[in-house]
Parts: structure tokens; C-alpha cells; sequence
């Protein structure tokens, strides 16, 4: 398991951590940049979280998600984590892409929050963090797909991948979950 902290601006592991991801270290800290967490949304699309919205980094194991039925198709079920449910959502799906395969045997697992509401984004590889600063962005997203603009702030080149950075909070209040 992982977890952000602010004054190393590193993602940190636990001792009794099941995950397994190689993250950015000996980054030095510049002010003027802020941190992402950087992830594959499908296998054609990179997506950017603004860490303060990404509370903690897991693998999980697929039956540790329990379907519920009669929900969005994108709701894969509920996943419990210290004390709190999340509901488990397929963030392609959600953003009207090539959802995850069938039976996957462990998910990578992106807990989101803002203010009271909170996600488990289930997307099929994390790669760490990246920094950048916020004019590296480009925020003109009227050429995207009517489906995934609302959720859309902007987007970057990294090492000639362009990566989209994404709004926590209307991925939270979206209607697919909501309706």
C-alpha cells in the first residue's frame, strides 16, 4: 500500500504493503511544481490525478471486490479499506472507454476523496508520480469526445505521451453514479 505525503512529495510505502509498484525517488522537491499521480486509464490512455485528491495507492485481490447488483455497469462492486466502503468503479468505463478485461486477478486500485465523497478507481496499471507545473498544461478540451469532457481539465506531453489530467471532483459527482 501507498500513501502520499505532502513534505516528500513522494508516494511512500507501508511495512506490510501488498503492492508492488516502482515509484519516482531522489526527486528533489521544486516548489514551483506540483505532483500528479500518473496511471493508465486503458491501454491507449494515460490519466493524471492531482495528489491531493489521491488518498492512498493499492493492489487488491479481484475477489476482495463484492459485486452489488443493479448499478451502472461501471460500478464493479465494493471494496472495504479500513473501516470505510468504497465503491469500486471502472474508470474507463466511466469515462466511456475500453473497459477492463474480465477476471482480472488483481486490480490497481486509486482511492480518491474530495471533501465527503470518495472512489475507489479501479485502472489496469499505476506508474507513479509526475511532476509538472500547472502552465505545462494545455486546457483546450473542446476537440475531446462529448463523453469524456466533463471530466477532462487539460492534458500534457510526457516523454511524448500526451497524458490527460482529469477532475477528481466531477469524477465523484458524476451522474453515471449518481442517476
Amino acid at each position: 500500500m501507498y500513501t502520499f505525503s505532502e513534505s516528500t512529495n513522494r508516494l511512500q510505502t507501508s511495512q506490510n504493503s501488498e503492492s508492488r509498484i516502482n515509484l519516482i525517488s531522489g526527486v528533489k522537491a521544486d516548489s514551483s511544481l506540483d505532483t500528479y499521480l500518473k496511471f493508465a486509464i486503458d491501454a491507449q490512455t494515460t490519466g493524471l490525478l492531482e495528489s491531493e485528491f489521491a488518498q492512498e495507492v493499492l493492489t487488491v485481490k479481484g475477489g476482495l471486490i463484492t459485486p452489488v447488483p443493479n448499478k451502472p455497469s461501471c460500478v464493479l462492486g465494493i471494496l472495504s479499506r479500513r473501516r470505510r466502503v468504497y465503491w469500486a468503479v471502472d474508470l474507463a468505463m466511466l469515462l466511456g472507454l475500453q473497459p477492463l478485461e474480465q477476471n482480472i486477478l488483481l486490480y490497481e486500485v486509486v482511492l480518491l476523496s474530495a471533501q465527503s465523497l470518495a472512489l475507489a478507481l479501479v485502472v489496469p496499471k499505476i506508474f507513479g508520480v509526475m511532476r509538472a507545473s500547472e502552465h505545462d498544461f494545455e486546457t483546450n478540451v473542446n476537440n475531446f469526445p462529448l463523453v469524456i469532457k466533463p471530466y477532462v481539465k487539460g492534458y500534457v506531453s510526457d516523454a511524448g505521451e500526451t497524458c490527460y489530467l482529469l477532475k477528481a471532483e466531477n469524477i465523484l459527482r458524476s451522474t453515471i453514479l449518481h442517476s
